[in-house]
């Protein structure tokens, strides 16, 4: 490989624009708490990351497509719609009025509110600009969105919290039931698995989207190294099967804390339940990282 092809292939308008875009986002969250959300941070921060890694196989491209600058009056209508966005948000009424009906809508439009601040990007480069950058790092970007809706903002994870806790309650219920006699169920925001020696209390700490945190980290750091090596597809696929596969592995703990918890084990599981939850997700990733990792590697042909 010569030096050319070491070069980033990540072209300055890009980088600009994409530097930009993460700075403009950072201070509308300092400028309004309406707006703080991690989600856009960590999906700018890893296309920019993705295409640096890109760049480090892929010839530094001839030419650019025309009009990709990013010219002073893009970058003043950039600023203003970033200010327009904080005053929007700064003059939001979250607190209204109990039994109105903005009361009901306020959490979610904040919500959407908080995904807005990448909307001004659009204005730093012309369309066509866009467009084929687009193309040409379509998986870079398709990475950043599957990152920007799947990082579990904590309201999404309030509201499927009633849904989801009874589900994992009676999951976790039928697969104890056999090894604990007598076992009950009391059916409550956090449900309770109530047995002779140890009643184990499902809260949100023990949901499992923690341990899905841990996975996003961890997987994520290994797609970074190793993005040039990847085969695409089946990378997107393990993600998912791999999230599902950490809350499968979440209920299975809480069904070991109870069946162990009412055989003698009572003491050491209220001990260390909560630190031991963080060693089990980290375990339960390298297996199944062992399992997919070359699964997912491009074959030699595919290089």
């Amino acid at each position: 490989m010569t030096p050319e092809q070491q070069r980033i292939s990540l072209s300055s308008p890009v980088l600009l624009a994409l530097t930009l875009t993460f700075a403009a986002i950072a201070a509308d969250q300092l400028a309004s708490p309406n707006l703080r959300t991690t989600s856009p941070l960590w999906a700018t921060f890893c296309l920019v990351a993705l295409i640096w890694r890109r760049g480090a196989v892929v010839p530094r491209p001839q030419s650019s497509p025309q009009g990709q600058g990013v010219s002073g009056w893009r970058v003043a209508l950039f600023v203003l719609m970033h200010l327009t966005l904080v005053f929007v948000a700064r003059a939001w009424a979250p607190n209204s009025q109990p039994g109105t009906h903005i009361t009901t809508l306020n959490p979610w439009l904040l919500t959407a509110l908080k995904f807005t601040v990448l909307l001004p990007s659009a204005a730093l480069l012309p369309p066509a600009s866009w467009r084929a950058l687009v193309a040409k790092y379509r998986h870079e970007f398709a990475a950043s969105i599957v990152i920007l809706f799947t990082y579990l903002p904590r309201r999404i994870m309030d509201a499927l919290w009633p849904w989801y806790g009874q589900l994992l309650g009676r999951f976790v219920f039928l697969l104890s039931w056999p090894f604990v006699h007598p076992l009950g169920y009391v059916k409550a925001s956090f449900p309770t698995l109530t047995g002779p020696a140890l009643d184990v209390t499902i809260a949100m700490a023990c949901s499992g989207f923690d341990g899905i945190r841990l996975f996003d980290y961890l997987f994520g750091f290994v797609v970074l190294c190793d993005w040039n090596r990847l085969n695409k597809g089946r990378t997107l696929m393990a993600y998912f099967v791999g999230g599902a596969a950490m809350l499968l592995g979440n209920a299975l703990r809480i069904v070991f804390m109870v069946v162990f918890g009412n055989h003698g084990m009572e003491n050491l599981i209220a001990r260390f339940h909560v630190s031991a939850g963080w060693m089990f997700f980290s375990a339960a990733f390298l297996v199944y990282l062992a399992i997919v990792y070359r699964w997912i590697l491009l074959r030699p042909a595919q290089d």
